[in-house]
């Protein structure tokens, strides 16, 4: 009987224990707001971390900027309801990601992973204001089924919006053009966990996008909806994709181009993505098979490869200066390929049939550029500029489509003031203190 209590005890508080982390997860995430670290008075009743002057640190979320009265000075226990922090660390603004540019309707679009959105602007918009700039439309809210938002495609034939997320919510959503506040997708299709890019073949009637975490590119039918599998998919050790962010689809060239951060991890199956493989009994981890690292890369592929194909040309080694390639775009008229440099702040431009460890043409990077993190590029061949979205300071730069060096932008999107500091919070799932150094560790 000792012994059926104890067993009944432990399985009660493995329950106790999970469902409580369980409510706390989703309560956390369904609201798809702004990350923010806010800071409690301790309390007996929950410490996540404490500092010496008593404080408790957690990871919450707010929809916007506050002012928030302080808590009574020395309280030490919580009687319930709303408990506003002592103070927050919260980034209010947007923060841009992926690009696209819509030339037919003088539309830009970017991607917005802080606050969880879309913003639209006019192709002419901005200049050299500090003030901000104001999207025509802005799709945001938790009906919008957008939260840590990667890529954005449009479709000006049907006009139409594709966001995907990269993740918790693991779902491309839909809109139609002109879409703006708080609204549900027209539609919205369900991808691997950590998809990022994408990107519209309209003559084929498929869409592409790149899976981080498997390591894959991933093709389906431009209106897929729901469940639907994909059409084929390239992945395997010969594709040389590691990490894959930034994809363009060719259309003129039949052609598949991705980018690719060179770290590459094999996950045990878990989704019907997966390989079907069996991890090796001596491995500790059941779940991992194993990884590498390899140089980052910009890989070319037949639009119809499928399985574990060979790129049709690689563009890797030293030369290439690529360091974190993230958003790529396609100029086909001039036949180049600009690829947003976020490991050293530069665009980087190659011919689109380079390949082997070969250097770019030309090299956007400097002080005068005002590049910070770029995540987006994309290329404006009928008005001769080149956007890049920046993570770094809430801005989107426009320059000459043959820019190069160190030069000034002729037009700058400020979704901030100018000088307006980012949080550089992704998805953070804890905190903790560094008593030594008085400093706030958020890992994102």
């Amino acid at each position: 009987m000792a012994s059926i209590r104890r067993t009944w005890r432990s399985t009660s508080l493995r329950l106790i224990v999970f469902f409580g982390a369980a409510a706390l997860f989703l309560l956390a995430f369904s609201g798809r707001r702004a990350p923010v670290i806010l800071t409690y008075p301790a309390s007996p009743l929950a410490r996540l971390a404490t500092d010496p002057s008593g404080d408790m640190c957690a990871w919450w979320g707010d929809s916007g900027p506050e002012v928030l009265a302080d808590p009574q000075a020395g309280a030490t226990t919580i009687t319930g309801g709303e408990l506003p922090p002592v103070r927050y660390v919260l980034d209010p603004y947007p923060t841009f990601n992926g690009i696209v540019l819509d030339t037919q309707n003088n539309r830009v679009l970017m991607s917005d992973e802080n606050r969880k959105s879309v913003l639209t602007y006019e192709r002419s918009a901005g200049g050299g204001s500090s003030a901000v700039t104001s999207p025509i439309w802005q799709i945001i809210g938790p009906q919008t089924e957008v939260g840590f938002i990667a890529g954005v495609e449009i479709d000006p034939e049907r006009r139409e919006i594709y966001a995907v997320n990269n993740d918790v919510e693991d779902r491309i959503a839909v809109f139609d053009y002109g879409a703006n506040g708080d609204l549900r997708p027209k539609r919205h299709l369900y991808v691997p966990h950590q998809s990022w890019g994408i990107s519209l073949n309209a003559s084929r009637q498929e869409l592409a996008i790149s899976v981080q975490q498997l390591s894959m590119l991933a093709v389906y039918r431009r209106d897929a909806n729901g469940m639907d599998a994909p059409l084929r998919i390239i992945k395997g050790s010969h594709t040389n994709l590691a990490d894959p962010h930034g994809v363009r689809w060719d259309a003129a060239h039949h052609e598949i181009i991705v980018a690719s951060h060179g770290n590459s991890t094999e996950i045990a199956p878990y989704t019907a993505y997966d390989a079907q493989t069996s991890p090796a009994e001596e491995n500790v981890d059941e779940n991992i098979l194993g990884g590498q690292f390899v140089p980052p890369s910009i890989g070319v592929f037949d639009e119809t490869a499928a399985g574990d194909a060979k790129p049709a040309r690689t563009i890797q080694g030293p030369n290439t200066k690529l360091n974190w390639p993230m958003g790529i775009d396609l100029d086909g008229i001039r036949d180049e390929i600009a690829v947003a440099n976020n490991g050293d702040n530069s665009i980087l431009i190659f011919r689109r049939m380079a390949q082997g460890n070969v250097a770019p043409v030309r090299v956007i990077r400097g002080a005068k550029t005002g590049i910070a993190s770029p995540m987006g590029v994309a290329i404006d061949p009928e008005h001769n500029e080149i956007w890049v979205a920046n993570y770094g300071d809430h801005t989107a730069l426009v320059f000459a489509r043959d820019a190069a060096g160190d030069v000034a932008p002729k037009r700058i999107i400020r979704n901030a003031p100018a000088g307006t500091p980012t949080g550089g919070f992704g998805n953070p799932y804890a905190v903790a203190y560094d008593s030594k150094r008085d400093q706030l560790l958020v890992p994102n």
